[in-house]
C-alpha cells in the first residue's frame, strides 16, 4: 500500500510539473514575446518623438531675427508721454548703435504701445501715431550716432502685438516698447 501511495504521490508531482510546463509554454511565453514587442514598439515611437521635438526645435530656432533689441517706455523716455529721450536712453542707444553700423544690412525700429489713448492734450490722436512717434525718436536718436538714416524703416505697430494681456500697469510697461530688429528677410 505504501508502494502504491508513493507511486501515485510520483504520478501526481509529475502530472503537476506537466501542467506547470504547459501552463509555461501556452500562456507565459506569448506573453513574453508579446511584452517583448511592445517593448520594440515603444521604443520606436519614443525615438520618432525625439525626431520630431529634434526637427521642430531646429525649426524654431531658425529664425529670420537676426539682431533684436527691445527697450520700455520707461527705459528710454524722460515720460512716457513726452517721448523725449532721458540720458538713461541715450546711452543704451549709445550702446546699440556700433552694433547696428556694424551690420550691413536694413533693420525696422517698431514702436509699441498699450492700448490705452494717448494722454488728454497730447499730439498724437491714435496709439498708431503714438507708437510711430516713439520708433521715430529713436531712429532720430540713431541717425545722430552715425548710423545711417537709409538703412532705417520706422514702424508704429500700436497695440496689435502685446507682450502680456493689458490691464495692469505692469503690463503698460511691458507693452510700451520700442524694438530694433535686423531681419534676413
Amino acid at each position: 500500500m505504501r508502494g502504491v501511495l508513493s507511486s501515485l504521490g510520483w504520478i501526481a508531482f509529475l502530472a503537476l510539473a506537466v501542467l506547470v510546463l504547459l501552463f509555461y509554454n501556452v500562456s507565459y511565453l506569448p506573453q513574453q514575446g508579446r511584452v517583448a514587442r511592445l517593448q520594440q514598439e515603444i521604443s520606436m515611437w519614443t525615438q520618432q518623438v525625439t525626431e520630431l521635438t529634434d526637427s521642430l526645435q531646429r525649426l524654431t530656432s531658425v529664425s529670420d531675427t537676426i539682431f533684436n533689441r527691445t527697450f520700455r517706455f520707461d527705459e528710454l523716455f524722460v515720460s512716457a508721454e513726452s517721448l523725449v529721450l532721458s540720458p538713461q536712453g541715450k546711452l543704451l542707444l549709445r550702446d546699440v548703435a556700433p552694433q547696428l553700423k556694424a551690420l550691413d544690412v536694413n533693420f525696422v525700429i517698431i514702436g509699441h504701445t498699450d492700448g490705452a489713448k494717448p494722454p488728454v492734450g497730447s499730439p498724437y490722436r491714435t496709439g498708431w501715431e503714438y507708437s510711430a512717434a516713439a520708433a521715430a525718436a529713436v531712429a532720430n536718436e540713431l541717425i545722430t550716432l552715425g548710423v545711417g538714416a537709409e538703412r532705417l524703416l520706422v514702424c508704429g505697430a500700436g497695440d496689435t502685438k502685446p507682450l502680456v494681456k493689458k490691464g495692469s500697469a505692469d503690463a503698460r510697461l511691458l507693452n510700451r516698447r520700442v524694438e530694433i530688429a535686423v531681419r534676413s528677410r
